[in-house]
Order: C-alpha cells, then structure tokens, then sequence
C-alpha cells in the first residue's frame, strides 16, 4: 500500500467558561488577587478545575484593562477574544518569552508549568516584572511550591510567588 499518510492529531476538549464571581471567591483572596498578586501559582489534582480557574483569572484581568497573554501547549484555554495566546515557538517556551518580554503583558497565564524549563522561565518572566499565573499539579499548597524547589535558586522563590491557590 503506497501513498498512506499518518498525523497526529491533538483532541482536546471545551472546559466550562466561568466568570470569577462563580467561585465565590472571600473577600479577602479578590482583594489580593486585586491590589497585589502578582507571582500566583494555582495547584491541584489532575481535573480540579485549575485550568478553568486560570482562564476565569485571565478574563478578569483583561476586564480590568490589563495586558494578559497565556503561554500553553495545547492553546486550550477558554479566554476572551483581546488576549493572545502563545504556544512553543520553534518548540520552546523560552523562545515565546522573549518575545513575550516585547510586548510587555501585565500578565502571563502559563498553563501546565511542568518541566524544568518551564518553572525557570515563569521564574526568569515575574523576576522581570510580568505579573505571572502559573498552573501545578500538586496534592496540596505546600507540594506546589516544593516543585519550584531545586528547579530555581531557593532564596528567590519568595520574590516569585506570593500566592497559593489550591483547587479541589
């Protein structure tokens, strides 16, 4: 048999869309989300819904008149029109931050920050001043940051989060 074409095709499927106001957020996690969160790391088990939460996140950003971009492979988050979504350009995110570093976004949401690379260039982009989301599969709020250890210098940890958000 000649001329059999193979690809590989990624499937995703549509989460919800949900506005922040849908998870009854206290008072006191908006306000900060608000006025001072700028290094945000959301964790959870695989399905607790961080993705969804970090596209609800976006959105009220953008709302907000911020500049937000998202770092994702595959680009399956659900966010509003007027925020650009990047993937790996010619097959690294490294490459994708500096061109991000251009444009000069309030926020980045970088979905699924898994291997090393990754956390070093969340790292690299809040250490330059981007207000940065990140999403971790993590069994609790302290897992979360015990990722970052080892992957970065531990001194800087506390100048790249300064918020937790475990989703269960």
């Amino acid at each position: 048999m000649t001329g059999v074409q193979t690809c590989a095709l990624p499937i995703v499927h549509p989460i919800v869309k949900l506005d922040l106001n849908e998870y009854n957020v206290s008072e006191k996690l908006m306000a900060r989300f608000s006025e001072r969160a700028e290094g945000i790391l959301i964790s959870g088990p695989p399905g607790s819904g961080k993705s969804t939460l970090a596209s609800s996140l976006a959105n009220f950003y953008h709302s907000g008149g911020k500049i937000v971009k998202t770092f994702e492979s595959p680009r399956d988050l659900q966010v509003d029109a007027g925020i650009t979504q990047y993937t790996r350009l010619d097959g690294s995110f490294e490459n994708s931050a500096d061109i991000l570093l251009l444009v000069r976004p309030d926020y980045t949401i970088f979905d699924e920050v898994r291997r090393r690379e990754d956390f070093r260039i969340f790292s690299d982009l809040r250490l330059a001043g981007v207000g940065m989301v990140g999403v971790v599969h993590a069994n609790s709020p302290l897992d979360a940051i015990q990722r970052f250890i080892g992957k970065i210098e531990l001194g800087i940890i506390p100048n790249v989060l300064d918020t937790v958000v475990f989703v269960k």
